[in-house]
């Protein structure tokens, strides 16, 4: 079943992020050149998932979805365990942009389920796939 999340759908509240998911600003309009930056400072990886999560804004997609494609289909890494790593590396390029928190959403597989869950607010798709064009 796919999910679409509306900008302002409460279960954005209710994700799984951590550390650069909490007490920062959303990305808007004004972000262009800053998501620009953020964009360039990104590992080719971790580019695309967010270029495929930025391309289905709102939608909740499953680790498995993004390991086929967005990162060359699978390997023999298990598909949750080889998505948080690569998203584990935007950290690099996060530390340089202040006062924002990190572009995506995750939620946690529930009890008895596999792998987790991303998404990109609809508003943040826009900013990235804007700055993306304006490379």
């Amino acid at each position: 079943m796919t999910e679409y999340l509306s900008e302002v759908d409460p279960r954005w509240a209710e994700h799984s992020g951590e550390e650069g998911h909490y007490g920062a600003l959303e990305w808007g309009p004004e972000d262009l050149q800053r998501a620009a930056v953020f964009l360039a400072e990104l590992a080719p990886q971790a580019r695309r998932v967010l270029e495929y999560l930025a391309r289905n804004p709102g939608r909740r997609i499953h680790c498995t979805e993004l390991v086929d494609k967005a990162l060359d289909g699978p390997n023999e890494s298990d598909p949750a365990r080889r998505v948080a790593g690569v998203l584990s590396g935007m950290s690099k390029a996060h530390r340089g942009i202040s006062a924002r928190r990190l572009p995506f959403y995750w939620w946690e597989a529930p009890e008895g389920s596999a792998g987790a869950t991303y998404a990109v607010r609809p508003s943040v798709a826009a900013v990235f796939l804007a700055a993306q064009l304006g490379e």
